[in-house]
């Protein structure tokens, strides 16, 4: 997605159907077995809708939980952080979720970073969000204020229910 794969989350959701095609080939053509088949094709058919159902709403449930954790936890310098966590569809059912900042801010976010000292000038220069100039030898560490990570290991408990549900739904 963005520059930095390390802060991507990739939502990959496949439900398998090997036992229903089985199922079908067997039965075959055969008139008898016609509505069985018929009921097989729709289970099929639902369990695929299921995939792409359930991908969607977890990658939707992560990029939410990634945008509240960034504006929760004093990150907000600016809004550029929070409008660029996207998803991105590789395919129906395999999704990522990133952001689309390439340069360094959004990993010095999610991991923090250490002091900082010019190198290549005498002094450091940046302006402040009320608009002072700002000249220093340093700038101290910063901690980390992760988003990507509680936002994955809470999208990771909330999966399997996502999935039963659009299981539930696209075969009921």
């Amino acid at each position: 997605m963005g520059k930095w794969e390390e802060l991507d989350t990739e939502v990959n959701v496949e439900l398998d159907t090997t036992e229903l095609d089985d199922l079908i080939d067997l039965l075959g053509d055969e008139s008898v077995f016609k509505p069985a088949v018929e009921i097989a094709e729709r289970y099929k058919k639902g369990l695929n809708e299921a995939s792409k159902t359930s991908a969607r709403t977890i990658a939707e449930t992560n990029k939410s939980l990634q945008e509240l954790a960034i504006a929760t936890n004093s990150t907000m310098a600016s809004m550029s952080l929070l409008n660029s966590i996207e998803i991105t569809e590789e395919s129906p059912t395999d999704i990522v979720i990133g952001t689309n900042i390439t340069h360094f801010y959004p990993l010095c976010v999610e991991l923090g970073r250490g002091e900082v000292r010019p190198i290549r000038a005498k002094m450091l220069h940046w302006f402040t969000l009320s608009g002072n100039e700002i000249f220093s030898f340093y700038s101290s560490p910063a901690p980390p204020r992760p988003f990507v990570k509680p936002a994955f290991e809470e999208t990771s408990r909330r999966a399997v229910d996502i999935v039963k549900v659009a299981i539930y739904d696209a075969t009921s």
